[in-house]
């Protein structure tokens, strides 16, 4: 799944060819007279050679075509008809390439990538084993482990790291990734991952590899150490892969950066495998269906173009067997000393197809063949062709229905990984059944799970948070980390050298500040083939390479105190809420304690509630809800305080954690559900800056809501239970007005009075790059529009009434908007609000000084666009994020959501608290604030006055909240209850699904 080539959806023809196409433009009578003219011709020449040549009897026999040397050498000798004695060999060396070689195993004794006469010892390891820990050291020798246990020695010369009772893991195998080829910062000129000319291509990733690459350093410092670079999801059969490690090589050689550098094949023990990318599904019949208007339109089409390039490689391969075997009897007739005069000879050379080269092996069972597919049907045509032409296949890639079947699966003659996302979804029709239980379901089934990432769909340098949300879903801790080392390792067959630390393996180590499934986990070294990865040395050798962001390194670092919590992994809460009888006539039963007219009810135990910023509560804490109504909050809330609503539950909460509902912005949450499918959309809103009554015809969200989709429900029982929404774009500068409305509605908006917190939310602008206005237009015609005298949204806008969002990440032009904000201050205090700021810290004292607030978009921001490549990507690679530099220089800042892209808006509580792993001065009150009351604020919807603010809680107002059994930002932590969201009484215990 990557960027599409741009294209031109109609095939028409040529005009040019009309003259060769428009033969019935002759005359009958010319056309009569050229045949008679050319038979005479043929009569008159074969009278002739029938006069000339020489007669059958003159040359009827060996001995006298040798006598008259016509054939022979000097001598007079005849050489036999056919191929050379050279073609012959030629031929022979191909034959034997056939055969399956025998790989004698054998303890491996060098590292073919690893450096000479190097020696690293790393001591004080809490060492990941696979299905345990291990206190103790690791012995490298040549990029090669040589020694795993405790209070190992070394040679007085040998380097050490002092791990200080961190986790080491070996490095993370990401078995699914574009990087190289679709290269950062996402330029037209670096989209090289899609050969999509046709439907099946036999082209290699090697000769595309781009090792100048900057995501090969991001992507290295999430502790990635091998990636399988995959050709593009655009064609049915995308081509050959390549395995490398990310590790920058002096050569800036993609050969010198495969996993199978130096690697011989005798002398190393060791088979070097090929692989393969293959496409099922929606992407094809899409892009050749939809928008060329050819081959294949459909599945049927699809299978079709599979089953006939299978059969003409198979027919190569039966055509080269033959070969091979005639070729093998007359070799066995031959001499030492072979006479090519003499020899009997193949009329015909060893038959070959660049074309068809790769498949042939592939039916060799040479080749490791990964496909893209996501639904059943899908999944079970490849199993079916895989069994009618006898291939295997090693890995399933993205399967998000993959769990509903896995009896097709294991159909299959080989265990099939299934490649996966533990919790991505919704883009599309194919992602749509992603079930955060499929890990479990599939293990269960006997079918190895790994986690991949797609880059740079999503950042690789990431990929490890995937396995901490399958494991935040149940998924066993081990099998977690095995998904994303060992299991990739053996798919791609690399398992003897790769994804464990145990003697004989390549020494590629991480070493992590925390946990690996805490929560902003992040390396602290990086060892690939025995050696240290510098994050701050230059790996491409591009003149513009960025270093460390030395200017802002003022973060407060966060250090464990102790080897014990350098490698804790907190256990989830097993608290969970139960009901009370008080004598109130209060409900016993859950079903009737959480029923739609529920309103009133007492929250008791609450260890911690969070109401607003600087409003927190600590210890054994009450929440009183009446009629909807917070009526009290605090430790003194109990009936000796004040009245208990009657005949409503209490809830003992068992130490649970409160905050208020959380806030989605940033996405068009509720104006669509599937994102490729139009039909499913509000529409692309198209709104002429220029339109001098644009003000009576811009694009409201608020008449587009489509509630109660599947993307509302998932994140409301996250506890996301408002959104600021804004119209959908392609490329237009002015989106229109959003609107802030609450995600728990059941069906339409007319099944709440107050589903609506504010029909105009803000008045949104996205400053593009491919649309018909220059940036400077568009700076222009955002100036133009807050400058008019009328009464009207841009007016109230201009005067602060209505917040203004500028959706932009470029400095300069987020400089821009600052200096409007100055022009304007005359006419009014317009507030602006930047959305995207990946590169906003470079202009946040003037942010501050302005008074203009963030929200960053994505939280963890990548440079996958021109106008992002000067992000800061975070330890180890900057000391810092944007995030961390916008905080401390007194900028307002939230988070967004990327749900349209990902369905991400269920995991906003933990975009929240990924920083509080690295930045000491950042506290969880602060982190809860960035998705909740910060942007309550920045959108005027927090106001005192108002009675149902959002994002936050206040005494008097509506009640709006979810709590948590535990800390939120322990992954394992449970939703117990969410309330408000125009969600007709408490949901209790949701279930993600």
């Amino acid at each position: 799944m990557t960027r599409y080539q741009s294209g031109d959806p109609a095939t028409r023809r040529n005009d040019t060819l009309k003259p060769l196409l428009d033969g019935r433009t002759r005359k009958k009578p010319t056309r009569l007279g050229l045949i008679a003219a050319a038979l005479t011709l043929f009569g008159v020449t074969s009278i002739y050679l029938g006069i000339h040549l020489p007669s059958h009897e003159e040359y009827s026999t060996f001995d006298t075509v040798n006598a008259q040397g016509l054939w022979g050498g000097g001598n007079g000798g005849v050489v036999s008809p056919g191929i050379s004695y050279a073609s012959f060999q030629y031929g022979l060396s191909k034959c034997q390439e056939h055969q399956e070689k025998e790989i004698q195993p054998a303890e491996r004794q060098r590292n073919p990538r690893g450096p000479s006469n190097s020696t690293l010892l790393i001591k004080n390891a809490h060492i990941w084993l696979g299905n345990r820990y291990l206190d103790g050291d690791i012995l490298v020798e040549d990029g090669l482990i040589r020694q795993v246990g405790p209070l190992l020695e070394a040679e007085p010369d040998t380097r050490v790291i002092d791990a200080g009772g961190r986790v080491v893991t070996p490095g993370i195998v990401d078995m699914h990734s574009h990087m190289a080829a679709a290269s950062f910062p996402g330029l037209d000129a670096l989209a090289d991952e899609n050969e999509m000319t046709h439907p099946t291509t036999p082209y290699a990733i090697i000769d595309a590899l781009n090792p100048g690459d900057p995501g090969i350093k991001i992507v290295a410092s999430g502790g990635i150490t091998t990636s399988l670079i995959l050709p593009g999801s655009g064609n049915l059969m995308g081509g050959e892969a390549a395995v490398i490690k990310l590790r920058p090589v002096p050569t800036l050689s993609g050969h010198d950066m495969l996993v199978s550098a130096g690697v011989d094949e005798e002398k190393d023990h060791e088979k070097v495998w090929r692989y393969m990318k293959m496409t099922c599904g929606e992407n094809p019949k899409s892009y050749y269906g939809g928008y060329l208007n050819r081959m294949p339109m459909t599945r049927m089409g699809e299978a079709y173009l599979f089953r006939r390039r299978f059969e003409e490689a198979q027919a190569l391969k039966r055509s080269q067997d033959d070969w091979c075997d005639a070729a093998a009897r007359i070799n066995k007739t031959l001499a030492d000393e072979v006479n090519e005069d003499k020899m009997t000879r193949l009329s015909e050379r060893y038959p070959e197809s660049l074309k068809l080269e790769s498949l042939v092996a592939l039916l060799r069972h040479q080749v490791k063949l990964n496909i893209h597919c996501y639904l059943p049907q899908d999944l079970e045509a490849m199993v079916q062709h895989s069994l009618e032409f006898d291939f295997e296949i090693a890995a399933f890639h993205h399967a998000l229905s993959a769990w509903q079947v896995p009896e097709i699966i294991k159909r299959a003659r080989t265990n099939i990984t299934i490649a996966t996302f533990s919790d991505m979804w919704g883009y599309k029709h194919e992602a749509m059944d992603q079930n955060v239980n499929a890990p479990n379901i599939l293990s269960d089934a006997g079918i190895p799970v790994a986690f991949k990432s797609d880059h740079p769909v999503m950042n690789a340098r990431d990929l490890l948070h995937e396995a901490q949300k399958a494991y935040h879903y149940g998924f066993d801790e081990h099998k977690a980390l095995a998904a994303v080392t060992s299991v990739p390792a053996n798919a791609l067959a690399l398992g003897h050298r790769i994804g464990s630390i145990e003697p004989g393996k390549d020494a590629d180590i991480v070493i992590w500040e925390r946990h690996p499934l805490r929560l902003g986990a992040r390396p602290k070294q990086v060892i690939v083939d025995g050696i240290e990865l510098d994050f701050q040395a230059s790996w491409t050798k591009h003149v513009d390479e960025i270093g460390d962001d030395a200017d802002f390194a003022e973060t407060e670092i966060i250090q464990e105190s102790s080897p014990e919590m350098r490698h804790w992994l907190p256990e989830a809460s097993g608290e969970t809420m139960k009901l009370e009888d008080h004598g109130l006539d209060n409900p016993i039963i859950m079903d009737d304690a959480c029923a739609p007219d529920t309103n009133s009810f007492v929250l008791r135990n609450i260890s911690r509630l969070y109401m607003g910023p600087g409003q927190t509560y600590r210890g054994s804490v009450y929440l009183v809800v009446k009629e909807g109504q917070v009526v009290c909050a605090g430790d003194e809330c109990d009936r000796d305080h004040i009245e208990w609503p009657s005949s409503s539950p209490v809830f003992e909460m068992g130490g649970a954690v409160v905050v208020p509902g959380l806030v989605s912005t940033g996405v068009s949450l509720g104006l669509g559900e599937i994102q490729a499918e139009s039909s499913t959309l509000d529409g692309y809103a198209e709104n002429d800056v220029k339109d001098p009554d644009l003000a009576q015809r811009i694009t409201r969200a608020v008449d587009g809501l489509k509630l109660s989709s599947l993307h509302l429900q998932k994140a409301f029982k996250a506890g996301v239970t408002s959104s600021v929404s804004q119209p959908l774009i392609d490329s237009e500068l002015l989106a229109g007005v959003s609107v802030a409305f609450r995600t728990g509605v059941q069906h339409t908006l007319l099944d709440a009075n107050d589903t609506l917190v504010k029909e105009e939310a803000a008045l949104h602008f996205a400053i593009g790059h491919s649309g018909k206005l220059t940036v400077s237009q568009q700076i222009a015609a955002i100036r133009e529009l807050l400058t008019t005298s009328q009464d009207n949204i841009f007016a109230r806008a201009a005067q602060g009434k209505v917040p203004v969002v500028i959706e932009t990440h470029d400095k300069d032009e987020i400089a821009s908007i600052v200096q409007l904000k100055r022009q304007l201050l005359a006419r009014g205090s317009v507030q602006f609000v930047i959305l995207g700021g990946a590169e906003s810290y470079l202009v946040a004292d003037h942010l501050a000084a302005m008074d203009i607030p963030v929200i960053l978009k994505p939280a963890r921001c990548f440079p996958g666009t021109w106008q992002e490549r000067l992000c800061l990507a975070g330890p180890p690679l900057t000391r810092d994020t944007a995030l961390d530099i916008l905080l401390r220089r007194g900028v307002r800042v939230g988070l967004a959501s990327t749900d349209m892209d990902d369905g991400n808006a269920r995991n906003l509580i933990w975009e929240a608290g990924w920083n509080l792993a690295h930045n000491g001065q950042l506290s969880t009150e602060e982190a809860i604030g960035l998705v909740t009351w910060n942007l309550a604020e920045m959108f005027n919807l927090d106001r005192p006055e108002s009675p149902d603010p959002i994002g936050v809680l206040r005494q008097g107002k509506k009640a709006d909240f979810v709590a948590y059994n535990g800390d939120p930002f322990v992954f394992g932590t449970k939703v117990l209850m969410v309330y408000g969201g125009g969600h007709q009484g408490p949901l209790c215990f949701p279930k993600q699904i």
